[in-house]
Order: C-alpha cells, then sequence, then structure tokens
C-alpha cells in the first residue's frame, strides 16, 4: 500500500506546481493527465486498504475514470503542444466522451454481465481481474490516444532538433507506463504498476516543465513565428535542399511547390556567400527570366556552402543583396544565411528591402539637388551679386548684405546637408549641441519678414531655453515661416509663432490663417506615406522640415490653428534648462507691432 500513497502524495504535491502554468499552451493536457494520477493511485491506494471483496471492487472500478483522464489528457498535452489541434474537433470529444461515459457506465453495471471484466476472488489478498471484449475495446482506444500523442511527438523529435530532450522526456515516460501495462496485462508482474509508473512519468513532466522549459519553450512558438514571418524562410538539410518554406517564401518563388530542391536552382542564390577577411562580400543583382536573381557568390554549391559553415563552427554563413523579379516587378532583397546552433542544416532568411532602396534613391537625389545644384545657384548668384557691390548707393547696401548673408547660410546648409544625408543613409543619427531658441527665432523671424514685407508677423514671448539641434535647426523654422505666407491665398497673410515650455521639452508653433491642411493629408505633406517623396502632396521643404527634426529627436505635428488655417508644432528636447544670459526673440512690441516692412 506504501507505494500507492507515496505516488498519491507526490502526483497530489506535482499537480498544484503544475497548476501554476495552467494558462500555458499545452498545460491543460498536463493537468488533465496529472489529474488522472492522482485519482488512480488514490483508488488504487484505498482498493488495496481495504479487506472485504465488495470495497475492493468499488474502488476498482474508479479506476477506469483515472486511466481515461491520463490518456486523453496525454494526447491532447501533444495535440497542443505540437500544434496539431485540428485533429481532435467536435466529434473526436464527442466520440472519447461517449467511450469514456459507456465505459464507467460498464463498470458500475459489470456484475449483471461481465463483459468488461470479471473477478471471481482474491487471489492472496489482491483482485485479479479476467477482461472481457469490452475492456479490449476501451483499452484499444485509450492506447490509440497514447499513439497519436507519441506520433505527434516523434516527429518533432525528428523534425526539430532543438526538442528532442523535451520530446524524449515526454515519449521516454509514457513509454515507461505502457511497458508496466503491457506486463501486468500478460500476468509477468502480479500487481498493477499503473499508479507507480504514472507518478514516475509526472515526476518527468515537473522535471521537463521546471528545468527544460517545456511550457514555455513550445515547437509551436516556433512554428508560428515561422508562418507568420513577412520575411521569406528557406530552411535546408545537410545537402543544401529545401526541406520547408514558410508561405511568405512559397509566394516568393510564385507558389510552387519548392521541397527538395537546390537553393540556387529555385532562385539562383546559393546556400553562402564566399566572403573575404572582413566578412563582406560583393552581391550580384542581376535579375533572371525565371523570377530569381543571379548573385556572385562564387561556384561553391549548396551543400559544401553548408558543410563548409558546420565545420568552421560559424553560425552565420554569410550575407549579402540579391535582386529578384517578383510579379514582373524587380525588387531588392538582404539575403542573410545560418546554420542552426544545433549543426544540422541552415537556413535563408530573405528580407524585402525594396523600399527602404527607394528611399536611399530619394535621398540621393535630394542630396544631389542640395549639394549640387542649389550650391552651384548660389555660388554664382554670390559671385555676380559681388560684382554689384561696387555700384550701390547706401540705401541699397543693407539690402545688398542681407543677399549677400544668405547666399553664404544656403551654401554652408549644403555642406551641413551632405553630412546629414550620410549620417541617415548609413542608419545613425546626426550629433546635436545646445542652441539658443529664442537666438534661433529671432533670426528666422527677422529674415521672414524682411522676404515677405506684405505678410504680418505676430511672435510671443520666447523663454529664454537652449534646445537639442544642430546647424540646421534654422532651416526647419524658415520652411515653415516661408510655407505660411507662400500657402495663404489671403491678400495680407498673418502668422503667429508661439513658444511653451513643458518640462523637458519645448513646443514651437507656427500657424497661419490660410487655407489649412485636410486631416488626412497631414502625414502625407511631410513624405510619410509609402511613397517618401513621391506621395502626393509632398514638399521637399516639409519632408526636410521633418527629417531634420528627428535627426535632434524631436517632433513635428500638423493642427488646426485657432485663426482657422493650419499650426505646424515642432516639439524639440530641453537642454540644461532655462539658458543663462539669452535675451527673448523678437516680439510684437519689439517689432514694432505689425511687423511688416522693416518692422
Amino acid at each position: 500500500m506504501l507505494p500507492y500513497v507515496v505516488a498519491f502524495v507526490v502526483s497530489g504535491t506535482l499537480w498544484g506546481l503544475l497548476w501554476r502554468h495552467r494558462d500555458r499552451r499545452a498545460a491543460k493536457g498536463f493537468l488533465l493527465d496529472v489529474s488522472g494520477v492522482v485519482l488512480l493511485s488514490a483508488v488504487v491506494a484505498l482498493k488495496v486498504s481495504a479487506t472485504d471483496f465488495g470495497t475492493k471492487l468499488f474502488w476498482w472500478n474508479w479506476r477506469f475514470l483515472g486511466v481515461s483522464a491520463m490518456a486523453v489528457g496525454y494526447m491532447l498535452m501533444a495535440v497542443e503542444y505540437t500544434d496539431n489541434e485540428d485533429l481532435v474537433d467536435w466529434r473526436v470529444g464527442g466520440l472519447l466522451s461517449v467511450v469514456v461515459v459507456l465505459t464507467q457506465a460498464a463498470a458500475w453495471t459489470n456484475g449483471r454481465d461481465g463483459l468488461l471484466y470479471s473477478v471471481t476472488g482474491l487471489d492472496g489478498g489482491l483482485l485479479v481481474p479476467s477482461f472481457g471484449p469490452l475492456y479490449w475495446v476501451y483499452a484499444t482506444v485509450m492506447v490509440g490516444c497514447i499513439v497519436v500523442g507519441v506520433a505527434l511527438l516523434v516527429r518533432v523529435f525528428h523534425d526539430r532538433v532543438g526538442f528532442r530532450v523535451q520530446t524524449s522526456v515526454l515519449v521516454g515516460t509514457i513509454a515507461l507506463v505502457m511497458g508496466g501495462v503491457v506486463l501486468w496485462w500478460f500476468r509477468v508482474v502480479p500487481l498493477d504498476t499503473l499508479a507507480v509508473t504514472s507518478t514516475v512519468k509526472v515526476v518527468g513532466f515537473y522535471v521537463a516543465v521546471e528545468r527544460l522549459q517545456l511550457l514555455e519553450t513550445l515547437p509551436v512558438a516556433r512554428t508560428t513565428v515561422f508562418r507568420t514571418m513577412e520575411d521569406a524562410v528557406f530552411v535546408l538539410n545537410d545537402d543544401g535542399r529545401v526541406v520547408d518554406a514558410n508561405p511568405s517564401a512559397v509566394a516568393l518563388v510564385g507558389g510552387r511547390s519548392v521541397t527538395g530542391a537546390f537553393l540556387d536552382d529555385v532562385l539562383d542564390v546559393a546556400a553562402t556567400a564566399d566572403r573575404d577577411d572582413t566578412g563582406g562580400g560583393d552581391p550580384g543583382t542581376a535579375a533572371s527570366d525565371g523570377g530569381g536573381a543571379t548573385t556572385d557568390v562564387g561556384e561553391r554549391d549548396d551543400a559544401a556552402a553548408v558543410d563548409g559553415g558546420r565545420a568552421a563552427g560559424a553560425s552565420v554563413l554569410g550575407s549579402d543583396e540579391v535582386t529578384l523579379v517578383v510579379d514582373d516587378e524587380e525588387r531588392y532583397f538582404d539575403v542573410e544565411r545560418s546554420r542552426f546552433q544545433e549543426g544540422v542544416g541552415a537556413v535563408a532568411v530573405f528580407r524585402d528591402i525594396t523600399e527602404r532602396r527607394k528611399r536611399e534613391r530619394e535621398i540621393t537625389v535630394l542630396n544631389r539637388i542640395v549639394r549640387h545644384d542649389i550650391r552651384n545657384e548660389m555660388n554664382v548668384l554670390h559671385g555676380h551679386a559681388q560684382l554689384l557691390e561696387p555700384h550701390l548707393d547706401d540705401a541699397a547696401t543693407a539690402d545688398y548684405e542681407l543677399v549677400m548673408e544668405s547666399a553664404t547660410h544656403v551654401v554652408d546648409i549644403t555642406d551641413t546637408v551632405r553630412e546629414l544625408m550620410e549620417t541617415i543613409t548609413s542608419g545613425g543619427s546626426m550629433d546635436g549641441e545646445p542652441l539658443s531658441l529664442p537666438a534661433v527665432l529671432d533670426a528666422e523671424v527677422a529674415k521672414a519678414r524682411s522676404n515677405f514685407p506684405a505678410a504680418t508677423f505676430h511672435v510671443a514671448d520666447v523663454p529664454s531655453v537652449l534646445v537639442h539641434g544642430n546647424d540646421l535647426l534654422s532651416s526647419v523654422f524658415t520652411n515653415l515661416l516661408n510655407n505660411a505666407v507662400v500657402h495663404n491665398d489671403g491678400d495680407d497673410p498673418e502668422v503667429w509663432v508661439s513658444v511653451d515650455v513643458d518640462g523637458d521639452v519645448v513646443r514651437v508653433t507656427v500657424a497661419e490663417d490660410g487655407p489649412g491642411v485636410p486631416p488626412d493629408q497631414r502625414d502625407a505633406v511631410f513624405g510619410r506615406g509609402a511613397k517618401g517623396l513621391a506621395s502626393e502632396g509632398t514638399g521637399v521643404g516639409l519632408y526636410l522640415v521633418d527629417t531634420l527634426v528627428s535627426a535632434v529627436d524631436g517632433d513635428v505635428r500638423i493642427r488646426d490653428a485657432p485663426q482657422g488655417g493650419a499650426a505646424f508644432v515642432v516639439t524639440l528636447q530641453v537642454v540644461g534648462g532655462t539658458e543663462a544670459g539669452a535675451g527673448d526673440a523678437v516680439s510684437d512690441d519689439s517689432a514694432g507691432g505689425s511687423g511688416s516692412g522693416d518692422g
């Protein structure tokens, strides 16, 4: 009796510990299985402790319910663990429920027909049954549940090397249980060992859950990620042949089956790239008629590439960029190939970088326009303006100096833009520095008033703060102030500039009384749509505003202005709180009221 009492205590304790993981996938099957073990251990202990035949028979009949819970629970656990829940629908569940209910009913009415089992007496104090035909039908169904679970787990053991320890525990423990049952069926052992061996199984479950993270790292999790990845993933075996492909990969090859084919036959892309000592490579980008691409990766075949990567002990075999023709469109892919950590096979991941390449081309064109075309035009303007200096009278000197200052500033901006564009294309962010916000706004408002004498600029007092910016921050407000006037359809445009400090950020609002910007176009005007600079309504100036503000960890948004037009709100990071000794920007009072003309 003692072994069964110990089995009950151990299985009950472990059930309580496993209950903590009840919300995990596959945990419900586990708990149903362990519940069956707890019930079985209890009724067997009670049966053994009973002294009369009737009581022993009473507890024996409860054994079927415990066994049913164990077998069905094991199968449900395996089904969920391996992501095969479609195997158990309402019809299967209904059939199993009928079998369990009818078997239990047959157990309680067994004395009338003996179709389930028969017991003539006690043998040495033990209840030794003889099984009838209904028992073997029941046993076949229960063993079938276990066989289904084992088959699913064995497939995971074979296909997913990283889960072999977990699946070995699940299969090994049930093999121990079934071995004991078979020995008891054939009377090799006189005692029913099911409760004891099942408790050993539960101990194995617990160790697997707590030590091997059985319910934390399920193969279904890896499978789900594999299936839902936007990147195309091809899994290769040791020979370099495709053994699996996710839906994105299948779509990449036009929906055809590629299992068993070599990757370079499928897409003209080898399993790995020959690389120099620095790990770099020279990718080829020649599109082929077959929807694949050719890459300059040497003459190594896929199998040699995978074997070479394993022999070298490296996990990353190589990466490069290829061009493929997908649905008659040329698209760019970053291809990375990695060997599995277990050392068997490799995986090739194709990441679509077409949009990134388009944006980089846009930036390159913009860079050329700013640095080459604009710079050359401003140098011409600057040079011819210098020729005019000897012919100017005193009244024109101030205007001449403003023209020269602006031309020099534009040339300086082109140099800074070059640095910014290089930083953006390399994936970094441009270093910023503390700048006086009042000084920046003072200068830009003054230029705007000079450039647009018919417009009125209302500027509220600007707090003396330092903001995180760079040399291009002035261009942000130049563009916003210019846009507020240029896109105003009124004869006398008015612009309002206000500043609000909120903790560690400051918001500069440039509002106007023009037609405004509809809500559904507010992202497009910054070029934030999928088409980038080609987006409808996108202007280069506002695209630069968004880019430059983002470069200094800021933000720019469009709101409805109280005056009826659009309000552009620029959020910047405050650096070091209040600026020491800084003056305020130009205000309405200091500018002489309207701000038109000279002031």
